[in-house]
């Protein structure tokens, strides 16, 4: 027998820090595979940067990698000899990855749910140990069991930006409405929350489906130590134990949100301190195929500035696929929801249509067109079968799953975002009603569309088309702020939305034609169609994004003052901010977010400086909490520029249709069936569209009208009645009484306003005494009021911007008599009282 042994030269050592050599080296167990030009350019990036502690590497879905990330960890393992962990957002994505590193030929084993001990190859840092975040970051993880103890020397973190949801969920505790401890909670906080809104809470007490209340923080503060007494004897309890151990010490620094279905106390940022497997790994590889605010790794889990600012990005990136974005009631209002349900009923006859929808009711409602609905686990089996050659479903809606789930080629020709991907958790609602900063909603919103969309389209080769159904998600997607946020290519995909909708209403009188030979021609491959989307790409990926340094370095003072207060330093974490924030030249909205995170860290030094800075919060930013006894605020002598408010507004879309949309996204909120703080918030965006500075006093400064428009020689005081059926009240009356008396105090400056009630009627009670001059707003005239308003922007489209000037507006909104003067005579009526 030959000894082939003898034959071998001495085996060479591998150099661990170059990771082409690490895969050259590798005893793959699939012959085809091959580095492609993508992964080989990440891996030079990478091992340039291989020793430093945190990386950032963004590639496009289905560009291998996972297959750089195992090569990261392996070349960390094998030069170290320690463990490895490779963290996922889903199960499923988990089993993807030990699938992808037994055709490498690398030894990876799952350490899944449940399981108390990992695999032993693991812990001696023979096998990379892939699990998902939760396994890691709930406070009982067996990472920290003393008989585990488990210290990787190198992490990754894979969908980056999907995990931060994840592990933010594990510090999130959650109390139901069902439990006593809900009734025992509310019992400590109610006296003085109740003082500071009682409308608000007594809504809460009341069970009223729509009411969020978020407990100011020096309310919180105040009461924080009874609280905390009665929270802890529960340490033990339920899901109490994996997250309350998190809290227990910083228990401050924590926000409160109540509803009347539950409570939800979650830090104001990760303190991932806490978690020592994560904080102090000496190497974490961040990656992600979509977003590009990165600024959320710098505040939720303490990434490194520099890492931020300068991601590695691989020049050979073929990017994400053909995707055609629609948006068809960007083309026609009534090609709204219906319409989209009806269209994938059809279309599912030929081809696979997977919709995502933001709960469970809203999914249900696609059964009525032959949908199947799946949630949570369910999903798996959904998945397997849309991607089997034969399958079983072919019309699918998954709840809530924006990330974690694969539908390349046939699997997925159409998919369907249905409506905006708000979450279902008491936080993320009550943030969705307020117009956030740094980290809130908007950031959360934008996220979810880009993953959303990347579930469909897997390779650069491969191809779908992606509807965006609904009038609030279409307007949404049209703000430069949102595509802003996007990364390139998403943004360059969503731009096209908005050309294809100009097109497609450009093509045919018929706009349900239109939006179906769209899609038709990308799913019967049109030449023509392929070749314009290949030069739209191409053109938009010759135009480098820049970091927002802004966002990144408020992102970082925001942690790094987080930090401050937790160790109890709060003069260091509001000098912190505050330095920051007057270095940088940042938006008015962010001023006033940053100035409430001053406020609340000042309340531990000076209550007093506290509310004076809260006050100040709240002037740039009316949605942030209201201090007590705020001094209410007069009006300037200056006046306000109805054309300015309108250019503003209508300068917010990158698209003018974006405009459009939004007005019938409002249309739909100014029903008389939606709950009354919906429709308030509506009248008062009515305000901004028409030219107005909208407020809503009641709400937002606990005194006054439920709504506000000033115009610069016109006020109107506005009490929305929409439940009244027969009359209105000599109570009604009452209010708005009030209501001129609070505004002649308020606003001193200003000529006395009009009283408006918005009602199904115009008839008062006998003796019901309104205001003299008391107008009524009818539904039909309001419906009058929003079609006049759509014809006026739609004017404004077609004039070239440059003939966009103030005295044009002026002459638009005359000639479709959306003027100041012409709204009162135009679209509402005198009272009526009934005689005794």
């Amino acid at each position: 027998m030959v000894d082939f042994k003898k034959l071998v030269k001495k085996e060479k050592t591998v150099d661990w820090s170059n990771l082409v050599e690490v895969f050259e080296s590798l005893d793959r167990q699939t012959s085809h595979i091959d580095l492609r030009p993508v992964q080989l350019q990440a891996l030079e990036l990478i091992s340039k940067k291989r020793s430093e502690k945190e990386i950032i590497l963004k590639v496009s879905t289905g560009s291998g990698k996972t297959s750089v990330a195992l090569l990261f960890l392996l070349s960390h393992m094998e030069e170290k000899g320690q463990p490895v962990v490779y963290l996922c957002p889903t199960i499923q994505l988990v089993k993807q990855v030990i699938e992808e590193a037994t055709k490498l030929g690398i030894r990876a084993v799952e350490y899944p749910k449940g399981e108390k001990y990992p695999d032993v190859d693991g812990t001696a840092g023979k096998a990379v140990i892939v699990c998902t975040y939760d396994k890691l970051f709930n406070a009982k993880s067996t990472f920290n069991r003393p008989d585990v103890n488990l210290r990787p020397c190198a992490i990754v973190c894979d969908d980056a930006h999907a995990g931060v949801e994840e592990i933010r969920d594990s510090f999130t505790l959650r109390i139901s409405n069902e439990e006593l401890l809900y009734k025992e909670i509310t019992n400590i906080l109610g006296a003085a929350c109740e003082a500071y809104d009682i409308g608000k809470w007594s809504s809460i007490i009341n069970k009223d489906p729509q009411a969020i209340f978020e407990v100011p923080y020096w309310i919180w503060h105040s009461l924080n130590e009874e609280l905390h007494r009665l929270l802890s004897p529960h340490a033990e309890d339920g899901n109490f134990m994996f997250v309350w151990p998190y809290l227990s010490d910083i228990l401050r620094r924590c926000r409160c949100i109540i509803s009347w279905l539950g409570i939800e106390i979650v830090p104001e940022i990760i303190p991932i301190h806490k978690v020592e497997a994560f904080a102090k790994t000496p190497h974490r590889l961040f990656m992600s195929a979509t977003l590009a605010d990165d600024s959320i790794l710098i505040r939720e889990l303490g990434c490194d500035y520099l890492a931020a600012k300068l991601p590695l990005t691989s020049e050979g990136d073929k990017g994400l696929g053909e995707r055609m974005v629609i948006a068809p009631s960007l083309v026609d209002k009534d090609l709204n929801r219906e319409w989209v349900m009806k269209l994938c009923q059809q279309i599912s006859k030929q081809n696979n249509v997977v919709v995502l929808s933001p709960s469970e009711w809203a999914a249900r409602e696609w059964e009525s067109v032959g949908a199947t609905v799946f949630i949570g686990d369910e999903v798996v089996r959904a998945v397997e079968q849309l991607r089997s050659k034969e399958p079983s479903v072919r019309f699918a809606v998954f709840v809530q799953r924006y990330d974690g789930v694969d539908l390349p080629d046939n699997a997925c020709r159409i998919l369907v975002l249905d409506g905006m991907p708000y979450g279902e958790g008491i936080v993320d609602k009550f943030d969705s009603s307020i117009t956030a900063g740094p980290g809130g909603i908007r950031n959360r919103l934008v996220y979810r569309i880009e993953q959303g969309i990347g579930r469909a389209v897997r390779s650069h080769v491969d191809y779908a088309v992606v509807i965006l159904s609904g009038h609030d998600i279409a307007h949404f997607i049209a703000k430069r702020d949102v595509l802003s946020a996007m990364s390139q290519d998403t943004a360059a995909q969503l731009r096209l939305a908005l050309d294809l909708a100009e097109l497609a209403r450009e093509d045919s009188e018929d706009a349900s034609k239109s939006v179906i030979a769209l899609i038709g021609q990308c799913l019967k491959r049109n030449e023509g169609w392929k070749q314009y989307y290949a030069e739209h790409m191409k053109k938009s990926r010759e135009e480098k994004k820049k970091p927002d340094e802004v966002g990144l370095q408020l992102a970082y003072a925001e942690r790094k003052a987080f930090e401050y207060a937790v160790s109890r330093q709060y003069d260091k974490a509001v000098e912190t901010i505050r330095h920051k924030l007057n270095e940088l030249t940042s938006e008015e909205i962010t001023k006033g977010w940053y100035l409430q995170k001053i406020a609340a860290y000042m309340n531990e030094i000076d209550s007093g400086e506290a509310m004076e800075i809260q006050q100040a919060a709240r002037e740039i930013n009316p949605s942030l909490l209201c201090p007590p006894s705020i001094t209410r605020r007069s009006i300037s002598a200056s006046k306000t520029d109805v054309q300015g408010i309108i250019v503003a507004w209508f300068s917010e879309f990158e698209n003018p249709n974006g405009a459009i949309a939004a007005i019938e996204d409002l249309r739909a909120r100014l029903s008389f069936q939606v709950t009354t703080n919906t429709f308030e918030e509506a009248i008062k965006e009515l305000a901004t569209m028409l030219g107005a500075e909208g407020r809503r006093p009641e709400r937002e400064d606990r005194d006054g009208p439920d709504g506000l428009w000033l115009f610069p020689e016109i006020s109107l005081v506005i009490e929305a009645k929409t439940e009244n059926e027969a009359s209105l009240h000599k109570s009604d009356s009452g209010q708005l009484h009030t209501s001129i008396e609070w505004f002649s105090r308020s606003y001193k400056a200003r000529p006395a306003p009009i009283p408006v009630a918005i009602a199904k009627i115009d008839v008062a009670d006998a003796g019901s005494n309104f205001p003299e001059g008391t107008r009524v707003l009818l539904p039909v005239k309001l419906q009058e009021l929003l079609n006049n308003l759509i014809s006026f922007y739609r004017a404004l489209i077609k004039e070239p911007p440059l003939l966009r000037v103030p005295h044009k507006i002026a002459e638009l909104s005359v000639q479709h008599k959306i003027a100041p003067e012409q709204i009162i005579g135009t679209y509402t009526v005198k009272i009526k009282e009934k005689k005794k």
